[in-house]
């Protein structure tokens, strides 16, 4: 009967439908477990960069406030050894005056 056919029709569709929505939660399931994956893969790689950006930028600090300590040192060197040659010509003189 036309009743019987309607059931039928009607419940084919809530089955179809059933299925369709069945697959949807799946795939939904599926992206929403691939997305974490990704933040957490994401999340993890920038925390990577920034432990190694915040070590690069130690080692340059350190690096920079050797290398000023270095220039120090090499420009006190410098100087010493200035006065010295000076002084040793000065005296080389004097002793020459002398012993004319």
């Amino acid at each position: 009967s036309r009743w019987t056919r309607w059931v039928s029709r009607w419940t084919r569709w809530v089955s179809r439908w059933t299925r369709w929505a069945s697959r949807w939660t799946r795939w939904a399931s599926r992206w929403t477990s691939c997305m974490s994956r990704w933040t957490r893969y994401v999340s993890s790689y920038t925390r990577w960069v920034s432990r190694w950006t915040s070590w690069v930028g130690r080692r340059t600090n350190c690096m920079s406030r050797w290398t000023r300590r270095v220039s120090r040192w090499t420009r006190w060197a410098s100087r010493w050894t200035r006065y010295v040659s000076r002084c040793t010509s000065c005296r080389s003189r004097s002793v020459s005056r002398w012993t004319r």
